[in-house]
């Protein structure tokens, strides 16, 4: 099973996300950048999902510092507004901008970490 690292400081949103992402795959969940950093440490995570906004620093500022270490993970940047600014950013650091209300969401991260689904 994938292992999926989900960032995310509001604990409701994150433990909604744990239980419908633990069907697919073995999730590592982290209230925050530092938090997060310390699990790359010591997992190897398959991709990762994680908010933008949070209180220690920003998922933006999480993918950077993760891309600076040559970690080329599969990163998902998920955020309650759809930014093309923020889009264009994450993309440029090699990850997938997603706005947290669309649809197929779900979809989204699991693709992420499986860019080729068996047919």
């Amino acid at each position: 099973m994938k292992k999926l690292l989900v960032v995310d400081d509001n604990l409701d949103y994150l433990g909604f996300l744990v239980s419908v992402l633990k069907k697919h795959f073995e999730v590592y969940e982290a209230a925050g950048v530092k938090e997060a950093l310390q699990v790359l440490e010591n997992a190897e995570i398959d991709a990762i999902c994680s908010d933008f906004n949070m209180k220690d620093a920003t998922g933006l500022d999480l993918l950077r510092e993760i891309r600076q270490t040559d970690l080329t993970t599969p990163f998902l940047l998920m955020s309650g507004d759809d930014d093309v600014t923020l889009e264009k950013e994450t993309k440029y650091y090699g990850g997938v901008f997603c706005c947290k209300t669309d649809y197929d969401f779900i979809a989204k991260v699991k693709a992420l970490a499986n860019p080729y689904p068996e047919t």
